[in-house]
């Protein structure tokens, strides 16, 4: 066992570092050092570690299995670390300047983000708050986005992540009022028959409803296929295609108040909203108020409703 009192922790940032940039010169410039000492600190990583842990390439450094098989435990190392720190920093909401950066569902973005922005504004008036669009993967953001307030189908929680679930929700098929098919039983063979406008795969994440069909036998035309929420209530009362919503945005969003709404006849599929987070950032005290307040005012939303 190596002997921490021996042992400079400061080492590991800068090997850390060598295996991001895999050059000595960027890693320098990186970490603000000389190559010389960044070449001295790599040296007596060596020694304690008993292996080379990189060599050259025309590439520039490669690492040795050894290198690949303790990145893992050093970044977890480094970022317990560098959490319990930071949980001792008090994070004052009144007074912070921070940046939060989200993903958020496009089906509740419409209802959460006037509640969340008014009670980020009372409460944390200079923090800013980057909404970063669902196009880019929900499963590899972690480096870029502090929480998710995800659409996961079906009723399992998402994997690979923290999470908290901020809603279970029926699904809804709407459409107009006048529609040729509003007063016909909906049925999964007249949902299927009938002309689609649905959020892209990149915004829902999801081929849930495509895949329930499938397992019927059946198959839905998508005659239009939009990047976000907004615009479908005013393509439904314009036209004769039908739509999919969770049916708490039925009392959130007046448009949809003027539409004839009727369950979606795929039982097994239900919309779940879950607020989702990296294990990493859990225990610093911002990341911790930040989900508060988002549990908190989604609640207050979902609970107007239910009243």
């Amino acid at each position: 066992m190596v002997n921490l009192r021996d042992f400079d922790l400061n080492l590991l940032v800068i090997f850390k570092t060598i295996m991001e940039q895999r050059s000595i010169s960027r890693s320098a410039n990186e970490l603000g050092l000389s190559p010389s000492a960044v070449s001295h600190a790599l040296g007596r990583l060596r020694d304690m570690l008993n292996d080379q842990l990189f060599y050259r390439t025309a590439k520039g450094l490669e690492p040795t299995d050894r290198a690949n098989e303790i990145i893992v435990q050093v970044e977890d190392g480094l970022a317990f670390l560098s959490n319990a720190i930071s949980a001792q920093q008090q994070f004052v909401p009144a007074t912070s300047t921070r940046v939060f950066s989200m993903q958020v569902a496009d089906y509740v973005s419409g209802f959460f983000l006037p509640s969340f922005s008014s009670r980020i504004r009372q409460e944390a008036p200079n923090i800013t708050i980057d909404i970063v669009p669902f196009s880019i993967s929900a499963d590899s953001v972690w480096d870029r986005v502090d929480v998710q307030i995800r659409l996961t189908p079906g009723r399992l929680k998402p994997k690979a992540v923290r999470s908290q679930r901020l809603m279970l929700d029926d699904v809804v098929v709407i459409m107009r009022p006048d529609h040729p098919s509003a007063s016909e039983p909906m049925t999964a063979e007249l949902y299927a028959s009938l002309p689609h406008v649905k959020l892209s795969q990149s915004s829902t994440g999801t081929t849930v409803i495509d895949d329930a069909l499938a397992e019927r036998g059946l198959q839905r035309h998508s005659a239009l296929i939009v990047s976000n929420w907004d615009t479908i209530p005013d393509l439904l009362m314009q036209t004769d295609m039908i739509a999919i919503v969770p049916s708490h945005l039925l009392s959130l969003d007046q448009r949809l108040k003027k539409l004839k709404a009727a369950p979606l006849p795929l039982e097994e599929v239900v919309f779940s909203f879950d607020l989702c987070w990296d294990k990493s950032s859990e225990k610093e005290s911002g990341h911790k108020w930040l989900c508060e307040t988002i549990v908190e005012v989604f609640n207050a939303q979902t609970q107007e409703v239910d009243k």
